[in-house]
């Protein structure tokens, strides 16, 4: 055979090789149990739906080790993130980003202010939090109900 129909051949032998992975729903907090957090990270990550996560061989000629990878939302994919911005006074800030289908929803990011002079008991959407502690370095909280 020649060079090229070896080539050939072997590409499609070998293009057929994919795998799948599916991540299922995940939440980073448990009900009750005391977390920490800093400034930046997320207090909370709460997501449902799936995501298919797949491997195919295209050959060196198209991607340095060979492989394409590729992440495939399911339609009802949602990701929510509760993320500490931090503290003023007796001011917590909190921003809430919510991703569909993989994307960062716009119309789904908000910055929400809490003064924990009133009470160390917040509330987003479905989430209730109790403050345990807050600086401009982290946060001590638990995650009470969702």
């Amino acid at each position: 055979m020649r060079f090229i129909d070896v080539m050939m051949l072997a590409a499609l032998s070998t293009a057929c090789a994919t795998s799948k992975m599916q991540v299922l729903s995940t939440r980073s907090y448990e009900l009750g149990v005391v977390q920490t957090a800093t400034i930046g990270n997320p207090i909370l990550v709460d997501q449902i739906g799936s995501v298919t996560k797949r491997k195919e061989w295209v050959g060196r000629a198209f991607a340095k080790d060979g492989w394409k990878y590729s992440e495939e939302y399911s339609g009802d994919f949602l990701r929510r993130e509760l993320i500490y911005s931090g503290k003023a006074g007796s001011v917590i800030e909190i921003a809430c980003r919510e991703f569909r289908s993989g994307l960062a929803a716009p119309a789904f990011y908000q910055n929400v202010k809490y003064d924990l002079a009133e009470s160390n008991s917040i509330s987003f959407q479905k989430y209730k939090i109790q403050v345990i502690d807050a600086s401009n370095q982290l946060i001590s909280f638990k995650v009470v109900s969702d």
